[in-house]
Protein backbone atom coordinates (compact mmCIF):
# COMPACT_ATOMS: atom_id res chain seq x y z
CA UNK A 1 0.00 0.00 0.00
CA UNK A 2 0.99 3.35 -0.24
CA UNK A 3 0.62 4.99 3.37
CA UNK A 4 3.54 4.94 5.52
CA UNK A 5 1.94 6.02 9.14
CA UNK A 6 -1.31 5.91 10.76
CA UNK A 7 -1.67 8.53 13.76
CA UNK A 8 -4.26 10.03 15.80
CA UNK A 9 -4.58 13.34 17.37
CA UNK A 10 -4.99 13.82 20.98
CA UNK A 11 -6.67 17.13 22.80
CA UNK A 12 -3.21 18.04 24.28
CA UNK A 13 0.22 17.99 24.51
CA UNK A 14 0.02 16.56 28.01
CA UNK A 15 -2.73 13.87 26.96
CA UNK A 16 0.03 12.79 23.98
CA UNK A 17 2.50 12.74 26.32
CA UNK A 18 0.32 10.49 28.89
CA UNK A 19 -0.62 8.18 26.13
CA UNK A 20 2.70 7.36 24.45
CA UNK A 21 3.93 6.74 28.09
CA UNK A 22 0.95 4.37 28.82
CA UNK A 23 1.27 2.39 25.28
CA UNK A 24 5.46 2.20 26.10
CA UNK A 25 4.52 0.76 29.51
CA UNK A 26 2.24 -2.04 27.73
CA UNK A 27 4.25 -2.88 24.88
CA UNK A 28 3.46 -0.63 21.83
CA UNK A 29 5.96 1.21 20.56
CA UNK A 30 4.15 5.07 19.32
CA UNK A 31 6.35 8.20 18.71
CA UNK A 32 5.88 12.09 17.38
CA UNK A 33 7.99 13.19 15.37
CA UNK A 34 6.59 16.41 13.14
CA UNK A 35 8.02 19.54 14.07
CA UNK A 36 6.92 22.83 12.63
CA UNK A 37 9.53 23.36 10.22
CA UNK A 38 9.79 27.36 11.85
CA UNK A 39 10.70 25.82 15.12
CA UNK A 40 13.04 22.98 13.45
CA UNK A 41 16.64 24.22 13.94
CA UNK A 42 16.86 24.17 9.89
CA UNK A 43 13.82 26.68 9.89
CA UNK A 44 15.06 28.86 12.56
CA UNK A 45 18.57 28.94 10.71
CA UNK A 46 17.21 29.26 7.45
CA UNK A 47 13.96 30.97 6.90
CA UNK A 48 11.83 33.71 8.28
CA UNK A 49 8.21 32.70 9.97
CA UNK A 50 5.64 35.61 8.60
CA UNK A 51 2.13 35.32 9.96
CA UNK A 52 0.60 33.81 12.88
CA UNK A 53 1.00 30.09 13.96
CA UNK A 54 -2.77 29.29 14.31
CA UNK A 55 -2.00 25.86 13.88
CA UNK A 56 0.73 24.22 13.16
CA UNK A 57 2.40 23.60 16.43
CA UNK A 58 -0.61 23.24 18.74
CA UNK A 59 -1.46 20.23 16.06
CA UNK A 60 1.81 19.00 15.82
CA UNK A 61 1.87 18.70 19.65
CA UNK A 62 -1.37 16.29 19.37
CA UNK A 63 0.15 13.84 16.82
CA UNK A 64 0.52 10.20 17.85
CA UNK A 65 2.01 7.72 15.32
CA UNK A 66 1.18 4.32 15.58
CA UNK A 67 2.97 1.01 14.52
CA UNK A 68 2.55 0.51 10.94
CA UNK A 69 4.81 -1.94 8.70
CA UNK A 70 4.61 -4.87 6.24
CA UNK A 71 5.16 -7.40 8.89
CA UNK A 72 2.45 -6.11 11.12
CA UNK A 73 0.41 -8.67 12.00
CA UNK A 74 -3.55 -8.73 13.06
CA UNK A 75 -2.96 -9.59 16.27
CA UNK A 76 -0.46 -6.84 16.71
CA UNK A 77 -3.00 -4.18 15.27
CA UNK A 78 -5.67 -5.89 18.02
CA UNK A 79 -3.26 -5.62 20.64
CA UNK A 80 -2.33 -1.87 19.87
CA UNK A 81 -6.30 -0.84 18.96
CA UNK A 82 -7.10 -2.43 22.55
CA UNK A 83 -4.24 -0.40 24.33
CA UNK A 84 -5.46 2.81 23.15
CA UNK A 85 -9.37 2.02 24.12
CA UNK A 86 -8.10 0.98 27.60
CA UNK A 87 -6.04 4.27 27.89
CA UNK A 88 -9.39 6.08 26.90
CA UNK A 89 -11.71 4.16 29.19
Amino acid sequence: HNAHMFYIKTKSLEERTSLIEYLKDNGVMAVFHYVPLHTSPFGMKYTTFIGEDLYTTKDSERLVRFPMFYGLSIKEVETICKQVAKFYD
